[in-house]
């Protein structure tokens, strides 16, 4: 199983959007991230077939997928950021619905697997509007799944959840990640190191990063550093010529996280560096 990327490039106009966008993935899970304006979502559109790029080609298994139709749309699965309900609906009725629009075969027997897995057959049958957002969004999943896709897709899938739903969530997903391909979208860097295997950074239609992600936190060892200082004078200089991560104050000590190649202060220590930290050092580099 595998979905090709190749040379892609997409311009509304005179704007390019994505230029040359080569990207392979197999099953496993992938965490898309970028800025506002980066393309993820141009790239997610193409992938799903909703728009064709103006070059380049996107492949399932070697074979076009603008030129499989059906047979490749029949393979995805895609959870938007914000789906639309029916509030009276109950969940089974509701995936009963969806499952008439996609064709399923066995639809009963399906949503009853799909509902399970989610966690969410017990209250199959309490309205939606009675539904929480972490629930909402399980049943989002749920309908996603109901053509036992290939390739799932997830715009910003963690967005408005509570910790505990974000922890569901992130299980559930590495549950389905042994024979799919998942790529999930999100502004949430935290989630991507918990939960992907590669991480990609999108910026301004091109790729700054694709790496199994922990070779990508490799990248940014030794580059971030701790100060605990006293003097506020020396915090505010810092802040000034650095690019800061992270400010704490505690027992009038103001600790700070900075991204630098150099040592920023005499006193400062190295520390682990995260994958939010590597995000802010590459699109901070595009920048300049």
């Amino acid at each position: 199983m595998e979905l090709v990327l190749k040379n892609v490039r997409q311009s509304y106009g005179q704007k390019v959007i994505i230029d040359g966008l080569n990207l392979t993935f197999k099953p496993g899970i992938y965490g898309f991230m970028g800025p506002n304006g980066a393309g993820k979502s141009t790239t997610i559109r193409m992938v799903c077939t909703v728009e064709e790029p103006v070059s380049g080609g996107i492949y399932y298994n070697g074979t076009d997928i603008y030129g499989m139709g059906e047979e490749y749309r029949a393979k995805l699965g895609y959870v938007p950021q914000k789906a639309g309900y029916y509030p009276d609906f109950n969940a089974y009725n509701f995936l009963k619905y969806i499952a008439g629009l996609k064709g399923v075969e066995d639809a009963d027997s399906v949503i009853e697997k799909c509902l399970k897995l989610v966690g969410l057959w017990e209250e199959r049958g309490k309205k939606l509007k009675k539904y929480s957002g972490g629930m909402k969004q399980r049943v989002n999943i749920a309908q996603a799944l109901l053509n036992d896709p290939e390739i799932l897709i997830l715009d910003e899938p963690t967005a408005g959840l509570d910790p505990n739903e974000r922890m569901n969530l992130k299980n559930l997903l590495a549950d389905l990640a042994e024979n799919k391909i998942i790529i999930f979208a999100t502004h949430i860097v935290s989630d991507v190191e918990d939960l992907a295997e590669q991480v990609i950074v999108l910026n301004q239609g091109t790729v700054l990063l694709n790496e199994e992600t922990m070779a990508a936190l490799a990248r940014i060892q030794d580059k971030v550093w701790q100060c605990d200082l006293k003097d506020m004078g020396e915090v505010n200089r810092i802040k000034k010529e650095y690019k800061v991560s992270r400010v704490q104050r505690h027992n009038g000590m103001t600790s700070i996280r900075v991204i630098s190649d150099v040592k920023p202060h005499e006193d400062a220590f190295a520390v682990d560096g995260s994958l939010e930290e590597l995000y802010i050092q590459l699109i901070e580099k595009k920048r300049t």
